[in-house]
């Protein structure tokens, strides 16, 4: 009777953690537009994903670069609304036989120069002869 018991108990251990998922949630409090890196994040244990939610997956995190899109409370989950890709910020020139790549968006060109809005907020000029200021 008492390994009868047992049995059960471990049947229904083992089918709780059947049913699991490891989800990403952040390890500190997370301000808006950090960078997210594993030292931040952690994985844990859920038994349902929060509603409307669309979990981030670890493999997209080790493809991309993702910046936090609002501030994010230590130990909730991190969804995709939660986070920006910087993949698609590239920004590349090309002064003839010079070739700049760098990320960021345009903000201003003109002949002299080029105005970069930087991921971090910061404003880059670039001159088209190739000094920076």
């Amino acid at each position: 009777m008492k390994l009868k018991f047992s049995l059960i108990v471990l049947f229904f251990i083992f089918t709780s953690q059947l049913f699991s998922m490891e989800l990403i949630v952040a390890k500190e409090n997370i301000p808006f537009k950090k960078k997210l890196t594993p030292d931040i994040l952690m994985l844990k244990d859920f038994k349902a994903i929060p509603p409307n939610c669309r979990p981030i997956k670890l493999k997209n995190l080790k493809d991309n670069k993702y910046f936090s899109s609002k501030y994010i409370k230590k130990n909730q989950v991190i969804c995709m609304d939660d986070v920006k890709s910087s993949n698609g910020n590239k920004v590349i020139f090309n002064f003839g036989s010079i070739e700049i790549e760098t990320s960021g968006r345009i903000m201003f060109e003109n002949d002299e120069y080029i105005k970069i809005k930087k991921e971090n907020g910061k404003v880059e000029k670039i001159y088209k002869d190739g000094r920076l200021r």
